[in-house]
């Protein structure tokens, strides 16, 4: 990106700040701050600034964001992007340490979950199957006209009207 650099120029750390064309420009060490990285953090300026990514990822990556709102301080939209890549580096550090708890959890999980559930359709060795006439008592005298307990007997016949 070669932008002719004008005579009111501010640099602060990696920020060079243009307070008349009112835009910003954070350069960026690829070493400190992966492509990823950058990335992330640009994503989440997008409602603020326009936002123009530049330079080579393997030296120095430039970032100009030019605010969309006209009252916005461009030296505070820089500052806030260096916040939001440190933001992204240390959830991407965090995240990387934490993956293998992550995945034995995760694991654990589904190793419960597949336990509980037999997948195949063969009986358990340990389980006697029985066929349903097996698993009652049945009574070869009772047919199933018969009804000890007086269940299959019409409602008519139990609480309808008496005949005299």
């Amino acid at each position: 990106m070669a932008k002719k650099k004008s005579e009111q120029v501010k640099i602060i750390s990696n920020l060079e700040i243009y307070p008349k064309e009112k835009y910003v420009i954070v350069s960026v060490n690829p070493k400190i701050y992966p492509m990823d990285v950058v990335y992330s953090a640009s994503y989440v300026f997008l409602d603020k600034a326009y936002l123009i990514l530049d330079g080579d990822p393997e030296e120095e990556i430039i970032v100009e964001l030019r605010p969309k709102k006209k009252d916005q301080e461009i030296e505070i939209l820089g500052r806030e992007f260096n916040n939001e890549l440190l933001n992204y580096a240390v959830y991407k550090n965090q995240a990387r340490e934490s993956k293998n708890i992550k995945e034995a959890i995760v694991n654990r999980a589904l190793e419960t979950n597949s336990e509980c559930r037999d997948v195949s359709h063969e009986p358990k060795k340990n389980f006697e199957t029985k066929s349903f006439e097996e698993e009652i008592e049945y009574d070869e005298d009772m047919s199933y006209v018969d009804d000890p307990l007086g269940i299959a007997v019409p409602w008519e016949e139990k609480y309808g009207k008496k005949q005299k």
